[in-house]
């Protein structure tokens, strides 16, 4: 067995990390802004596997802005990040639309931004 070389171990794990924390943060902000935990798994599934797949599949390859618009969601931008990691595009949802080092910037812009509006909005309407 050849075991991957460090960097590229501490690489996988930090994408994994990367993108796993942008998903939950997205469910914590979905959570506290609808005050409920069944709403929020549904809306995200929804996104996840329903609307983001037919904006990538049907879509993006008819419609110019749709395919400029996927440069800056997040579902794309993780896919082109486990791309990058030398996950198979053959795999559903994986395709390496941007580069790794854009989409590792739109990734964690999204997880900053979650972050900060779950916790604004946590604030503002739990707290205060």
């Amino acid at each position: 067995m050849a075991w991957p070389e460090l960097a590229d171990l501490a690489a996988g794990v930090g994408v994994g990390w990367l993108v796993t924390a942008m998903w939950g943060c997205l469910g914590m902000l979905l959570g506290v802004g609808l005050h409920s935990v069944a709403v929020p798994i549904g809306l995200g599934l929804v996104w996840l596997l329903a609307v983001q797949n037919l904006l990538t599949a049907i879509a993006a390859p008819l419609v110019g802005w749709i395919a400029q618009l996927q440069t800056v969601l997040p579902g794309p931008n993780a896919a082109a990040l486990a791309a990058a990691l030398g996950a198979s595009t053959r795999t559903p949802g994986v395709a390496a639309i941007v580069s790794a080092g854009h989409a590792a910037v739109v990734v964690a812009a999204y997880l900053v931004a979650f972050c900060v509006c779950g916790g604004w909005l946590l604030h503002r309407r739990d707290i205060v």
